[in-house]
């Protein structure tokens, strides 16, 4: 496998934030699951030639919806579901794309992220590498090592 800049994936990591009001358990579920599985639609029709892995987890007390897709016809798959009413939620969203720029991705999460009522949103800026004379934030340069993102509270 090559290295060249067309096989590095673009990554948007996000947290997400809200409150449901108590929504049934089923609908939050759709909800969710609509909302990832429109940011992979959106990533196909933006131009990316490959979904590597969008996944979010959502948490609601005890109760958490883990769902995840890697192609860009939308198709969710479910490895948790809700099964109580949603109030209170936080979530945490990775999006990993190939064909795309990060500021595109960013775009696609905010935009459907506002869809959601009540949802605050952040996608995490991302460090660069470590290289001191690199000025890219989104440095795909296979020679320099990545800065991990870290996301407050894991």
């Amino acid at each position: 496998m090559t290295r060249d800049e067309s096989m590095m994936p673009s990554i948007a990591v996000a947290e997400m934030k809200g409150t449901l009001g108590g929504m049934p358990a089923d609908e939050a579920n759709r909800l969710f699951i609509r909302f990832l599985s429109e940011v992979s639609k959106d990533c196909g029709n933006e131009g990316a030639y490959m979904i590597g892995h969008n996944k979010a987890n959502f948490k609601c007390g005890e109760d958490m919806l883990s769902i995840s897709c890697t192609t860009e016809d939308g198709n969710v798959r479910t490895k948790f579901d809700f099964s109580s009413p949603v109030g209170d939620y936080t979530g945490v969203v990775n999006v990993i794309v190939y064909g795309l720029d990060y500021p595109v991705l960013k775009r696609i999460v905010e935009s459907r992220a506002s869809e959601i009522p009540g949802c605050s949103v952040k996608v995490i800026e991302e460090g660069g590498c470590d290289d001191p004379e690199c000025n890219d934030p989104h440095c795909n340069d296979p020679d320099h090592r990545r800065r991990p993102i870290t996301i407050e509270g894991l």
